[in-house]
């Protein structure tokens, strides 16, 4: 059963103990909601999977900022966040289910032009740690982005510098290539995906770049659900890793991810 909700968000009394709580934002491609991909996102397609693999189970939707989901579930409210990074240090207060997909990571966005400078004196893969000292490149930091073994560079070479930018409000990890595209900047950190996105959304798109990142190679990021620390979020867990193997081989999650990911992307 499915109870979607664009109200406030429900105290942990508010629903059976055995509900299962979605938090979700909007993120595309994870989460869309508009447009021609509406509700075809990654992480659309893996809330339904599960909905559709635990009918016994009520599901309740609700739609919030991501910032506002990571302080609920601080606070020991009882939620889950689908699509997260598993055993991320960034968000190590959750549980984490078993991995449910994988993706390439992160790479440089950037446009053409850009593209050409950086692969030509950095490399390809670019070698990130030496592309974040070059002064004369600007770059955006969309608003809860985090790049596990790159932060340090960005903190140490771009952070509170005049060629950093950090950019805020809704979706802000797709306004960062409309900037890009736009001039304002030179480049950003992200996956392939999202330029993906932003070509089959916007007439521009085709003049993105995307560039491995050497520091990166050869490691595949596992996707996961996080859940409140809690007695709740250990049943649901477990609740929800009793059906990944048939989420895993549902056909709608499937089709979204050789959407997003491509038919190439890692299994």
């Amino acid at each position: 059963m499915v109870a979607a909700s664009m109200g406030s968000f429900l105290s942990a009394k508010a629903v059976a103990n055995d509900d299962i709580t979605w938090g979700v934002n909007s993120a595309p491609p994870f989460h869309i909601y508009d447009g021609e991909y509406k509700d075809a996102g990654v992480c659309d397609a893996l809330v339904s999977a599960f909905q559709q693999e635990l009918p016994q189970t009520t599901h309740n939707i609700r739609k919030m900022p991501s910032k506002r989901i990571t302080m609920i579930m601080k606070r020991s409210k009882n939620l889950c966040f689908p699509c997260v990074i598993k055993n991320s240090s960034y968000n190590d207060t959750f549980l984490y289910s078993d991995t449910t997909h994988k993706y390439a990571p992160h790479g440089v966005i950037t446009n053409q032009d850009t593209a050409q400078y950086i692969t030509a004196k950095y490399g390809y893969p670019v070698r990130f740690e030496e592309l974040a000292k070059d002064t004369d490149l600007r770059f955006g930091q969309p608003d809860e982005r985090r790049y596990g073994k790159l932060q340090p560079f960005i903190d140490d070479y771009l952070l509170n510098s005049s060629n950093f930018s950090f950019i805020s409000g809704q979706k802000s990890h797709v306004s960062v290539l409309a900037m890009i595209l736009n001039d304002r900047i030179d480049y950003t950190v992200d996956y392939e995906m999202i330029k993906t996105y932003y070509q089959r959304t916007h007439d521009d798109g085709a003049k993105l770049s995307f560039i491995p990142i050497a520091e990166y190679d050869g490691q595949v990021i596992e996707g996961a659900v996080g859940c409140t620390r809690n007695e709740w979020g250990k049943r649901t867990i477990e609740t929800l890793n009793s059906a990944i193997s048939s989420v895993q081989s549902n056909s709608e999650f499937q089709r979204a991810l050789d959407r997003w990911l491509g038919p190439n992307r890692p299994r």
